[in-house]
């Protein structure tokens, strides 16, 4: 028994890797004991903080509570680390390689709850996203997202390889020169997501719905909106897909924002209507447009003779309406030139139509 107890010592004592075998059975009972803590934190901290969080009107909380359990689980594994090293006496390459790790454990814990909470933290920033970005939120949202996740993955490699003194520039900037014919080919989509961006978020130019007319389009209804691309419903009911680089470089007329529509016509009556007739026409088609709830008065507002042609002398309305609906808007032409027709007939006069006199020198009379 005492040979055994003897070699036993012996055993325990035997130095390995700056430290005894005895310290190595220490130290991997502390990590069990900080993975027991690591395993009673999540079943009690952890499912406490749930049962909270399930009882609010929210579900932010939830999503945030969700991130956080496994870094900060994974915060005891490095707590037991920390406590090895400072306990236990190494040699002074294994004690700096334990420091790097234990190092680089807490960058990596660091960026990695960083990772975890920018898609919970982000719900905050939905309402201002969709305020202004408008159709194309959720899409701006996804970007952002990748490009945080990107940096935040990028800074922590960075900040890893910082504790092994790697100096990890270099080899990004070896990237950087490669991907450049990447770079080069993407050019249309860059160039259109930010004509998407220029269209959308910075002059907010048309929405969905919005008719709107451009050189590459012709005329149409918005339908979708994204940043790279819009889709227009023709007139004629086909779907024209465009993408944003295009239209960002074009003239836009977004049809829908005006104020109101307009109504201008010429109406030629014969040359044989009086002066007086003119007169009366005149006062009377004013008369009926000023007594017209639809139109807007507080806008440009002539009836006016402006010419006389070959075959008429032209009267020229120019006026707007309050609605900017189509519908309504050709009602109330149809309304109206109605009204003018009869107008014209009650005074004793007539639409003209193209005709021709000759005159034959001699004759009596005219042939037409």
């Amino acid at each position: 028994m005492q040979h055994l107890i003897v070699q036993f010592t012996q055993v325990w004592d035997r130095s390995f890797i700056g430290t005894t075998v005895g310290q190595l059975a220490v130290a991997a009972i502390v990590f069990l004991v900080f993975i027991l803590a690591r395993r009673l934190f999540a079943r009690v901290v952890i499912a406490r903080l749930k049962f909270l969080t399930s009882r609010t009107k929210t579900e932010i909380d939830d999503e945030i509570v969700a991130a956080l359990q496994q870094p900060l689980a994974f915060l005891f594994l490095i707590f037991g680390l920390s406590v090895v090293v400072q306990w236990i006496t190494f040699n002074v390459e294994t004690e700096d390689v334990l420091i790097k790790i234990l190092k680089s454990l807490i960058a990596f814990t660091i960026f990695w709850t960083g990772f975890r909470l920018v898609d919970p933290i982000s719900l905050y920033f939905d309402k201002f996203l969709k305020r202004v970005a408008g159709p194309v939120a959720n899409e701006v949202r996804d970007y952002l997202l990748k490009a945080l996740k990107i940096f935040l993955a990028g800074s922590g490699i960075v900040a890893v390889l910082a504790q092994w003194g790697i100096n990890p520039w270099p080899y990004f900037a070896g990237i950087g020169v490669l991907s450049l014919p990447f770079a080069f080919a993407a050019k249309d989509t860059v160039s259109n997501l930010f004509g998407g961006i220029k269209l959308i978020l910075v002059d907010q130019v048309f929405g969905v719905g919005d008719w709107i007319e451009t050189r590459s389009i012709g005329h149409g209804t918005v339908e979708s909106i994204t940043l790279s691309t819009i889709k227009v419903r023709k007139f004629s009911k086909a779907i024209l897909t465009v993408p944003n680089g295009i239209v960002a470089n074009e003239p836009i007329t977004n049809w829908t924002r005006m104020t109101n529509r307009r109504i201008k016509m010429d109406i030629g009556l014969t040359y044989g209507t009086t002066s007086d007739q003119f007169r009366k026409i005149l006062d009377r088609i004013r008369e009926f447009i000023a007594d017209d709830d639809r139109v807007d008065h507080g806008v440009t507002e002539m009836v006016h003779m402006t010419g006389f042609n070959s075959s008429s002398v032209d009267i020229n309305l120019y006026y707007f309406t309050k609605t900017t609906d189509w519908k309504e808007w050709r009602q109330i032409m149809e309304e109206h030139m109605l009204a003018f027709l009869g107008i014209i007939e009650e005074e004793g006069s007539a639409i003209a139509f193209p005709t021709r006199t000759i005159h034959v020198e001699g004759a009596a009379g005219e042939i037409k």
